[in-house]
């Protein structure tokens, strides 16, 4: 009887300890995960600050606002990276299409940064979730780059990266997106972006 307890003892002890030892694996495992997310943070964060440094003095001589200029640059960084086009594209369409005005309202009707259209405004706009009630809530700088960039992924996607920036300027009549696709390649190279970088390729 003695040695039946003895080796229940034994046997709850080594369990004990193998259970000791799983959760201090798993703590150190949860605890490892945490650090890695909080440096994934930290190195997003500091992409996008550095993104921000690096622009700012350009985007900052056409909009004479730093804070303005910030709003922009930050903008165009998270939308980038969430909807996996080159930052420089974006600001390239921005320059071409409003140079920077976050009033600019053209002879066609188009609104904003990136002269967005009122009916694509407002049905791009609801489909992501944001609040579009009237015509004026686009020239909301985060609402227009976002809506913007969403735009011109979708017409990218669909038609190729030419002739989608054609699509993106003048919808179905893209016979002149030639010259369209010329001006955002050298809005492009204004950013001393080399060409070896581009995302797409004007002939």
């Amino acid at each position: 009887m003695k040695k039946i307890l003895i080796s229940i003892a034994t046997g709850v002890g080594i369990a004990a300890i193998i259970l000791v030892s799983w959760q201090t694996i798993v703590m150190r495992q949860d605890l490892q995960d945490k650090i890695d997310m909080v440096n994934l943070m930290i190195s997003k964060y500091e992409a996008k600050a550095q993104f921000i440094e690096d622009y700012l003095p350009m985007v900052n001589a056409y909009t004479e606002s730093e804070i303005t200029a910030k709003r922009i640059l930050a903008a165009v960084y998270e939308n980038s990276v969430q909807y996996d086009l080159a930052p420089e594209l974006i600001l390239s369409v921005i320059k071409v299409e409003s140079e920077f005005n976050p009033n600019a309202y053209s002879k066609a009707g188009a609104i904003g940064l990136m002269q967005v259209m009122p009916v694509t405004g407002i049905y791009v706009g609801r489909s992501l979730g944001l609040w579009i009630d009237s015509e004026s809530d686009m020239y909301d700088i985060e609402k227009n780059i976002q809506i913007g960039t969403v735009f011109l992924k979708e017409c990218i996607e669909r038609l190729g990266e030419k002739r989608g920036l054609g699509y993106y300027y003048a919808g179905r009549n893209t016979k002149y997106y030639h010259l369209y696709t010329k001006k955002i390649a050298a809005a492009k190279a204004s950013w001393n972006v080399e060409a070896a970088n581009l995302t797409f390729n004007v002939q």
